[in-house]
């Protein structure tokens, strides 16, 4: 299996630590469903700290060329001061969370891989810190 991820996109009922819910998505670990931010994902197993949640493809676009909502869904590269990653798979829908219990890393030009700073218990939603300047930039406050 590539990564550990596979996806079952059809919507379905999911039996989990958080009860009956609607997966929109399932991966290896994780599944897509609604939370109080909107779509997130979610864990559907136990992870350790450091475990690697999911390696993503990703697509580099000149970041001056996307514009209006795609922004808010794409990550800086490592590889180019003008490029974003538009990043596959479960990437773009990690939420904020303060602390955040999920980083990320430019891998490799083509590929983000997504990690947990400290064990994740089943039913945890898995997030990210978007860091300043993405609230910064919106003229918005953070809600942890």
């Amino acid at each position: 299996m590539s990564a550990g991820l596979t996806l079952g996109i059809v919507a379905q009922r999911m039996n989990n630590s958080a009860g009956d819910t609607e997966a929109l998505a399932v991966g290896d670990g994780v599944e897509i469903r609604e939370g109080r931010h909107g779509r997130g994902v979610f864990a559907t197993r136990a992870f350790a700290e450091g475990d690697v949640v999911e390696h993503c493809p990703v697509i580099e676009l000149p970041g001056p060329e996307v514009v209006g909502r795609l922004s808010d869904y794409v990550f800086k590269s490592t590889e180019g001061d003008d490029e974003v990653l538009l990043v596959l798979g479960f990437g773009m829908l990690y939420n904020h969370g303060a602390p955040a219990n999920v980083d990320y890393a430019q891998e490799t030009p083509r590929t983000m891989t997504f990690y947990t700073l400290r064990d994740v218990e089943p039913g945890e939603e898995l997030t990210i810190d978007y860091g300043e300047e993405w609230w910064q930039t919106r003229g918005l406050e953070p809600d942890a």
